[in-house]
């Protein structure tokens, strides 16, 4: 049997496992292990090709880029943090996208402690789908009292990538920002391509909401990492709207459909996805939707990548929340606002 593999979907499939010649419990066993030791460099650098490509999407054409740099590693036993700097993306008056340099202080011992923890993986000759997909911050550095840094590896899971980092990094205060325009402005891109990863909605009874109700009341049910859904610090959405009969009967597996794009302010987007998650299970629904749009939740930084969908019409619900969720009146307006 060959080593793990591991493959975190986008749509969740429950945790399945085949293990040959073990006694081995995949659900509750796992190898320690850590990355190899990360270099240290004489400053954090949010401007290296690997990152800001990475961070923004854009070509390598920005005279001020710099060379990759180095890959993330396990923290160095004798590097001392005083900081963390975290690159992300941000926007600038004229309304072009920005590469921010985020500095941030207060507890690092604690932020430390979370990534020199040991990484975890399924045993050999198990194999695993895993309900999550999951990306850590593109570009974050540790930096010492001489100003020098190293990048991190997030620690790993069996299933994707530890919680405790993102807890340990909410908790610090940002204290200075230096931005770098791209001038690089996404209001006026107005197509885009649906992720062929979305599914059709289903019609409901009042059976499966009733399950689901009991499912959340029982804590049963999954609850997805805090690294991968993003709430009130969520990035800017930028919503593909496609026909719902693309999504249900999509013309080819794994082919993206083109739609138009609307992209929403952060401050429209926490607000809209804060409704989302506090809004109640949709009631039972057999109507169709004609319009469905869909987004990833992504952080400034990059991390994040949950998927969700809306139908815009029809029941109106919203998929990405454990349950189909109902969608509050004053998120659709701003869901359907054409600007």
């Amino acid at each position: 049997m060959s080593r793990v593999g591991l493959c975190l979907l986008l749509m969740g499939l429950v945790v399945a496992t085949a293990w040959a010649c073990s006694n081995l419990n995949p659900f509750t066993d796992s190898v320690s292990y850590r990355p190899p030791t990360a270099k240290v460099v004489s400053s954090p650098d949010c401007l290296a090709l690997n990152i800001y490509t990475a961070l923004t999407g854009l070509g390598p054409w920005d005279p001020a880029l710099t060379s990759d740099a180095p890959e993330p590693g396990y923290p160095p036993a004798t590097f001392q943090p005083v900081a963390v700097v975290r690159c992300e993306r941000g926007t600038d008056e004229s309304g072009s996208m920005t590469v921010d340099s985020v500095r941030l202080e207060g507890n690092i011992d604690a932020v430390d402690s979370a990534f020199s923890a040991d990484s975890e993986r399924f045993p050999d000759g198990v194999m695993a789908s895993c309900m999550y997909a999951m990306d850590p911050p593109v570009g974050l550095w540790f930096v010492n009292d001489s100003g020098e840094a190293f990048r991190p590896a997030w620690p790993a899971s069996p299933c994707g990538l530890q919680n405790t980092p993102i807890e340990a990094l909410a908790d610090l205060t940002e204290v200075s920002r230096s931005s770098h325009t791209t001038d690089y402005d996404d209001r006026y891109t107005t197509m885009c391509e649906s992720s062929p990863y979305v599914g059709g909605f289903e019609n409901t009874t009042p059976e499966d909401v009733a399950a689901a109700v009991e499912r959340e009341q029982s804590s049963d049910g999954p609850v997805p990492p805090s690294l991968v859904t993003p709430i009130d610090d969520v990035d800017k959405l930028q919503l593909c709207t496609v026909p719902a009969s693309t999504v249900e009967s999509p013309p080819d597996a794994g082919i993206s459909v083109a739609g138009s794009l609307t992209t929403l302010s952060r401050a429209q987007s926490a607000s809209v996805i804060r409704s989302l998650v506090d809004a109640p299970f949709a009631p039972a629904c057999n109507q169709s939707s004609t319009r469905v749009a869909s987004t990833e939740l992504r952080r400034p930084d990059g991390s994040g990548r949950s998927l969700i969908s809306f139908e815009l019409d029809g029941c109106r619900r919203a998929a990405g929340f454990g349950h189909y969720r109902t969608i509050p009146a004053d998120v659709m307006a701003t869901l359907t606002y054409i600007r």
